[in-house]
């Protein structure tokens, strides 16, 4: 669950890490529905899963790492440039935050919810054209980095991959191994493809 230095791309530091759940919907990764599932609507979760782990924010990424006991384990990235917008999501007792793109929205439950957004767009107002480009060259020459399942000795051919398909997982997943690394493809695609980056990028121009 924790992020190794060779995780991390050049010039990349980790800002703060806190234990988390990623939230998932089962049927999407070809999974059967939760054995509890009928009392989940409860805490708000009707027909989805958690996926215990860490989650990891740096100045370029928020990074989720899953921990070796959930169904679907890997790690997933999402680039600061690319989040519209974070915003507290919790229902009854369960503390979660929403974190939109401007193509996906994933939820993760999380503790200390104010430092963390706080944290968040602190990140994100010290990013410059610069800084995103930079980001933008590091993912595509290690791509392995954001997500499980990108190889990086075929990681142009990869990257190519990623921005020819459309934008849902079961797409990528022809590609990629692992779920969590097909979501994360996702993710690169919205960094990476012009037709979707024209939509954030306006907010560094």
């Amino acid at each position: 669950m924790n992020i190794k230095p060779e995780d991390l791309f050049e010039g990349e530091k980790v800002i703060l890490s806190k234990n988390s759940n990623l939230i998932v919907t089962p049927k999407e990764f070809g999974l059967k529905k939760f054995a509890y599932d009928d009392l989940l609507w409860t805490v708000g979760m009707k027909n989805k899963e958690a996926l215990g782990g860490k989650i990891h924010l740096t100045n370029y990424r928020l990074v989720f790492i899953s921990h070796s006991l959930n169904r679907l384990t890997g790690k997933t990235s999402i680039f600061l440039p690319t989040i519209k917008d974070v915003k507290d999501s919790s229902f009854q007792l369960t503390k979660k935050i929403t974190v939109e793109t401007y193509t996906s929205k994933v939820d993760f439950v999380i503790w200390g919810i104010d430092k963390v957004i706080k944290s968040i767009q602190e990140q994100q107002s010290d990013l410059n054209p610069s800084d995103i480009e930079k980001i933008r060259q590091l993912t595509i020459s290690n791509p392995e980095k954001s997500s499980d399942g990108l190889k990086s000795w075929n990681a142009l051919n990869t990257v190519n991959n990623v921005l020819l398909i459309g934008r849902k997982g079961e797409e990528v997943m022809n590609i990629v191994s692992n779920p969590l690394g097909a979501l994360g493809s996702i993710f690169i695609k919205e960094l990476l493809d012009k037709t979707i980056a024209e939509k954030w990028q306006k907010e560094f121009e």
